[in-house]
């Protein structure tokens, strides 16, 4: 798999794969109802930075190298304090095959190894274990639980507050290099 940076032409690449409903169970978003839409959402994040540029915004999509399809998103936003927040996205035909998890990794050991991060949040709604699973597979531990976070599809969801750290990570790695395979 490659991380491509995220560039205005791939709205119409992938704009077909965020009609899935099933995209946003657990998100406060809507599929974008038209191209030009998705167009401009990705114009602004192609800059990398807030309007106020108190924040870096990278994007990478997902591509698979066997076939150049692209399977999902990972977002990465900086903030001025050096801590950043994480987000992902798998596009519904290819969840549980491994490609969030791969984007992700890639994406936490850029952010603490190149760009000096020093603690990665990732809030995840309480009713999606398959994203608990994962960045709990990832080394991240759960800091923090806000009840009534937000309301999807006209449902209160309760949130949980994720962090990974620098220390995190390490210890994570050597955990993985001595346990049995």
């Amino acid at each position: 798999m490659t991380l491509e940076p995220l560039a205005e032409r791939h709205a119409a690449l992938t704009f077909d794969c965020w009609q899935d409903e099933r995209l946003y169970a657990f998100i406060p978003f809507d599929p974008p109802g038209k191209l030009g839409t998705l167009e401009k959402r990705y114009r602004e994040l192609s800059t990398r930075r807030s309007p106020d540029g108190s924040e870096e915004w990278l994007n990478w999509f997902l591509k698979k190298k066997s076939d150049d399809e692209y399977v999902g998103l990972v977002q990465a936003t900086i903030r001025r304090d050096s801590s950043a927040d994480l987000a992902y996205f798998t596009f519904a035909a290819h969840w549980r095959n491994g490609f969030a998890h791969e984007g992700c990794r890639a994406v936490v050991e850029f952010l603490l190894h190149r760009r000096g991060v020093r603690e990665i949040v990732a809030e995840i709604d309480a009713r999606n274990l398959a994203s608990q699973r994962l960045i709990e597979k990832l080394g991240f531990r759960q800091a923090a639980f806000t009840p009534n976070a937000a309301v999807i599809r006209g449902v209160a969801s309760d949130e949980y507050r994720y962090v990974l750290g620098p220390n995190d990570w390490k210890r994570r790695i050597q955990v993985k290099q001595i346990s049995p395979a």
